[in-house]
């Protein structure tokens, strides 16, 4: 991470395979059969619990505890998990920000971020912007909301936090532009070559087409790990995992 001397990580998930945030409630017999499963590229499925992510997120924001002019931004769905397992998040507060990582197939995911505080035209007092989320993985929700709001906060410094991030590639110091550090609590490492998959339970059992296309790319027995996920799947109708 010498190329990166403004971000860090409390710990390491060393995976080629992919990797699934427990964030919800996962029955042990559940999690054993999601181990068994084969996959298509015969690469490991590797379970972690995100509750090992809260105290290295906590201990890095303690920092911020008292501090003045500071403002906790949770950008779409995925903050809310972090937001609400952390003590430090709870006590200072913060608003919420509509964002979004958006993929279509045969396209490259892009990034939607909206409006921090749109009651407000320009926010001069707030020196620091402390973005908080579940997993940081190319950084460009991140980044997306600072260029959507930076010239809002004209005297703010931004930090990024999250659980879990990618390794990062932006051309910045900490790895996302404009931010002035950025922390997860553990990074994933995958080959080097390309990023290992990261997806959160909660995000598969709640989001259907999600976890359909998720299992099919992933998994042989795809209509098992819809299953074993505690989803009733709705394509009885396909044959095989590529259609």
């Amino acid at each position: 991470m010498k190329n990166y001397p403004n971000y860090s990580c409390a710990d390491f998930v060393v995976t080629e395979g992919r990797v699934i945030l427990v964030d919800v409630p996962l029955p042990f017999d559940r999690r054993e059969e999601l181990l068994k499963l084969k996959t298509i590229d015969g690469k490991e499925l590797v379970l972690v619990d995100v509750g090992k992510a809260v105290g290295p997120l906590d201990i890095f924001l303690e920092r911020f505890i008292g501090q003045k002019d500071i403002l906790f931004v949770f950008p779409g769905n995925g903050s809310n998990y972090p937001k609400s397992r952390s003590k430090i998040c709870q006590q200072i507060g913060g608003v919420g920000v509509y964002a979004k990582r958006v993929w279509l197939p045969g396209s490259d995911p892009f990034a939607i971020a909206g409006t921090i505080n749109p009651e407000l035209f320009m926010d001069l007092r707030t020196k620091t912007i402390v973005v908080v989320d579940d997993v940081i993985s190319s950084g460009q929700t991140m980044y997306k909301l600072y260029r959507n709001n930076e010239w809002r906060f004209p005297s703010a410094k931004w930090i990024g936090v999250s659980w879990f991030s990618q390794i990062l590639c932006m051309r910045s110091s900490s790895g996302i532009k404009g931010y002035e550090r950025v922390f997860a609590s553990f990074q994933i490492r995958g080959d080097g070559i390309k990023k290992v998959p990261i997806n959160s339970l909660s995000t598969l059992i709640e989001q259907p087409s999600i976890a359909t296309n998720y299992a099919t790319r992933h998994f042989v027995d795809f209509k098992n790990f819809l299953d074993l996920i505690n989803y009733d799947p709705w394509i009885d109708d396909l044959d095989h995992h590529g259609e």
